[in-house]
């Protein structure tokens, strides 16, 4: 199901609006600075993984892109190689590729496969967008 909203509501414009049965993506410009900020909520696995791939490759082509991760209950490794491939063509582009607020099971993830070292992880949205 997609839906595309065109309300304005604390200085954020909302690009895309797009769920899947396991995972709710929201894609929004933030106003305070130059960047888009993908909020995922639910599970990234290997039936969601390519519908963030999707969502997060026209989003790094803008500039710097924020991937809001506080609502992500679950991270496999399919969702691990959608994080590494995006921040590499990011990286390619001159793009900047950021994740914010990663739950415990991602940051568990993270940091098993040391992911975390290649990766740019920030404790919530706001410092990634500042950083």
């Amino acid at each position: 199901m997609e839906r595309t909203r065109e309300a304005c509501d604390e200085g954020r414009h909302s690009v895309t609006d797009q769920i899947t049965p396991r995972l709710s993506v929201t894609a929004y410009e933030e106003a305070s600075v130059p960047a888009t900020v993908v909020v995922a909520k639910g599970d990234v696995d290997l039936a969601s993984a390519d519908h963030l791939r999707t969502l997060l490759l026209p989003a790094i082509e803008q500039g710097t892109t924020v991937l809001d991760l506080t609502g992500v209950e679950f991270c496999d490794s399919s969702g691990l190689r959608v994080l590494m491939e995006v921040d590499r063509k990011a990286r390619a582009d001159g793009a900047s590729f950021r994740l914010a607020g990663p739950t415990a099971p991602v940051e568990r993830l993270l940091g098993l496969t040391k992911a975390h070292e290649v990766l740019s992880v920030y404790p919530d949205v706001e410092t990634a967008l500042h950083a």
